[in-house]
């Protein structure tokens, strides 16, 4: 498995390194832009979602491949400021995958729950973008989004979107609390 993930790791370091323009020199920096996005790549294949527990872990299953590794918070800010970056390059990487010009393609939706309690959906920084909607396949409500794609038949994303579980001017009643008189409906 190692092995495999060392040569997946080089091939998309390899391919950034190309894609990505040349940065400026900075003395302070241990990583390039290109070593950082394949790290990113490196965490998601882990499936490590803490940022402290996956450079404890890099620094000893990737030592070999990134022996200058930077702290935690070095590490989320540069990957913060690379967000958009790593948007394009994720688009092109699938661009350059087989499946990207095939014909046939599936949708795919799934909630992406952000909070189970009343109080919370109020306290939330999300309560502006987020809403609540029903998930057929769960049998339940969730408040949240709704996270679509599209596939190729080989599994290949082509899109994805991150939307609302409901149009913004429909009007869904809470299904955790009654005080609205209309009774819930799914989008």
């Amino acid at each position: 498995m190692l092995a495999d993930l060392d040569l997946l790791l080089i091939s998309v370091y390899c391919r950034c390194d190309d894609l990505l323009p040349r940065g400026k020199g900075n003395a302070r920096r241990t990583l390039t832009d290109a070593e950082v996005v394949t790290l990113c790549v490196a965490q998601a294949i882990m499936g490590i979602p803490s940022d402290q527990r996956f450079i404890q872990t890099a620094g000893k299953r990737l030592a070999h491949l990134f022996p200058r590794l930077t702290k935690r918070s070095g590490f989320h800010k540069r990957r913060a400021r690379l967000a958009d970056t790593i948007e394009a390059l994720i688009e092109q990487f699938a661009r350059d995958s087989p499946g990207f010009h095939d014909d046939l393609v599936l949708v795919d939706s799934t909630p992406v729950e952000c909070a189970r309690s009343v109080e919370t959906t109020r306290r939330s920084q999300l309560a502006d973008a987020a809403d609540y909607g029903y998930c057929t396949s769960h049998s339940r409500y969730f408040w949240g989004f709704r996270l679509h794609g599209l596939f190729a038949l080989d599994g290949t994303p082509r899109a994805l979107a991150l939307t609302s579980p409901k149009p913004p001017n429909a009007r869904l009643a809470s299904p955790c609390c009654n005080a609205s008189s209309e009774p819930a409906r799914s989008p």
